[in-house]
């Protein structure tokens, strides 16, 4: 799944076949469903999401302009889902977040039951803590560290430099590592 093979479908979709949508489907709906997961908690939510978000990109085709330009596919694909995230909020205000012990199942190689009991307990409180960042914060966590986004496509996305994303990047680390701290201070006492 590289990214010049993705833009050459989108390409392909702008210039009107729209059968390669199914491949671009195929290759990001798993990447867009965590994204969405991971920032609203919610499983229905974020399949939804992931629809609206191909949908979008069906309906706004003719506003790729390509690989080189505007940070490339990817980002052209993350800033339509930051739109359809934000317009869902809009809408949904008063959903409410996934349990706290409620967190995405992690594949790991075989871990004995007591492995498995203490990483669902870290990761619950790690959703926790990512769960009381501010949204924006929250957001550029889940596109560098979940994602995999490089600072200048998110910069892109976000509509401003690399090194300032860089900058928020660090201090949302920061802020996060805080509040784990704080949550597993608790979960001691």
């Amino acid at each position: 799944m590289s990214e010049s093979t993705d833009h050459e479908r989108m390409a392909a979709v702008a210039r009107g076949d729209l059968g390669s949508m199914s491949e671009i489907y195929r290759n990001r709906h798993r990447a867009l469903f965590r994204f969405f997961f991971r920032l609203t908690g919610r499983q229905a939510t974020a399949e939804d999401l992931v629809h609206e978000v191909f949908l979008r990109m069906i309906r706004y085709r003719h506003t790729y302009r390509g690989e080189n330009s505007d940070g490339g596919f990817e980002a052209w694909m993350y800033r339509i889902a930051r739109n359809a995230l934000t317009d869902h909020a809009r809408k949904n205000r008063h959903e409410t977040a996934a349990e706290e012990g409620v967190v995405e199942a992690v594949e790991s190689m075989r871990p004995t039951p007591f492995e498995t009991t203490a990483k669902r307990q870290d990761l619950a409180l790690l959703h926790r803590a990512l769960r009381e960042l501010p949204d924006e914060k929250r957001e550029l966590l889940v596109l560098t560290r979940f994602q995999n986004l490089t600072y200048e496509q998110i910069g892109v996305i976000l509509g401003c430099g690399a090194g300032t994303v860089k900058t928020r990047v660090f201090r949302a680390m920061k802020e996060l590592s805080g509040i784990y701290l704080e949550l597993c201070k608790e979960k001691a006492s």
